[in-house]
């Protein structure tokens, strides 16, 4: 503040005749309100200080909370109510595949065990039966304890900074030969449309000849300018169960492609003859004990037709199904002459004999 002459105008009543002057708001007053004028800084000045104190306050005290830690604060307790949920949705989807598997073991596991009463009780059993009750027990166990159908697989988005877990359950269910077991009851050929046929994903593997595999193994060509035999077989083996799997005859010559299975406990002397080959060039030409029977029929399998190869573990037989003719034929099959393990055998002879995989 400094004194002013006379004659300003006082910035608070509008009189003239200012004494002083304040430097800070560039302002006249008179003395009246000049004095007033500080009175209102030394209130402001007040008011700082309080405000000094406060800060110094809140800046000695331990418990002081940055707003950046504040937010990290609030992003960690969102986070973990994520995690929390994520991981309870994950139990929850386990612990509901165990009790959902634990039932489908407990059915198969009691036809296992009337099965084996049936034939204690019949005194009808051989060391063949033991292997498959065994083999049956073993892949119920694996299927609850070390399930390949379903996994906890971790979120790998690489702007993922906290990476989330998640159930996934793969389809189909695992392939067990002791799911969907046959009543013990129950041998005869006239039962078997009662008893539950497992779909297999099968793929071809070449044995010899020219033959060459596309589409991810699921079709099988002969590849050569000239007839020959060809040989193919699959990569499953098949001790136990009933599977089913579905051909397509994409292509053909006059001659038919043979479908049906031998024992892969065999070594292969010669190519074209195996005493544990079964089954069928054409719907009565058949192979038994790799020996040719029939052959009259006037019944052709035509390019575009359909067929299923049934491989009936259990019943030691194998099934052919002529879909455009509605036909099923029967192969029983003696364990003394193909034993298990078994799989699928494809001959082609004709350039360009295509065979394809429908599963």
């Amino acid at each position: 503040m400094t004194l002013e002459p006379e004659g300003k105008i006082c910035a608070t009543c509008s009189k003239s005749g200012c004494t002083a002057m304040c430097f800070g708001c560039q302002q006249s007053f008179c003395t009246k309100h000049f004095i007033k004028h500080r009175l209102y800084l030394s209130q402001q000045m007040k008011n700082l200080h309080e405000k000094q104190e406060i800060f110094q306050h809140d800046l000695d005290r331990d418990s002081f909370e940055h707003p950046l830690l504040t937010n990290i604060y609030t992003w960690e307790q969102k986070s973990i109510k994520q995690i929390q949920e994520t991981a309870e949705k994950a139990r929850n989807d386990i612990q509901h595949w165990i009790d959902k598997t634990k039932s489908v073991v407990q059915n198969n596991l009691n036809q296992i065990n009337e099965q084996v009463r049936s034939s204690e009780k019949a005194d009808n059993y051989t060391e063949l039966d033991f292997a498959k009750w065994s083999k049956q027990l073993e892949e119920l166990r694996n299927l609850l304890e070390k399930p390949s159908n379903i996994e906890v697989v971790e979120d790998e988005k690489p702007w993922s900074f906290i990476r989330t877990i998640k159930v996934i359950d793969k389809q189909p269910p695992i392939s067990c030969s002791s799911i969907e077991l046959p009543k013990p009851e129950s041998h005869h050929h006239h039962h078997h449309h009662q008893r539950s046929i497992e779909s297999i994903q099968e793929r071809f593997k070449v044995m010899f000849g020219p033959c060459k595999l596309t589409e991810d193994d699921r079709v099988v060509t002969h590849s050569s300018y000239r007839a020959g035999l060809s040989q193919t077989s699959g990569i499953n083996q098949y001790s136990s169960g009933r599977h089913s799997i579905p051909f397509l005859i994409e292509k053909k010559g006059n001659k038919n492609i043979f479908i049906g299975v031998l024992s892969s406990s065999h070594k292969i002397i010669s190519p074209t003859f195996d005493y544990s080959v079964h089954g069928w060039w054409n719907l009565d030409h058949m192979i038994v004990n790799g020996e040719s029977k029939g052959g009259d029929s006037n019944e052709i399998i035509q390019i575009g037709d359909k067929i299923t190869l049934i491989i009936d573990c259990d019943n030691q037989e194998i099934q052919l199904e002529h879909q455009r003719s509605k036909r099923l034929e029967n192969l029983p099959i003696k364990i003394g002459v193909c034993p298990f393990p078994w799989k699928i055998l494809i001959r082609l002879l004709h350039p360009g004999d295509s065979l394809r995989i429908l599963c």
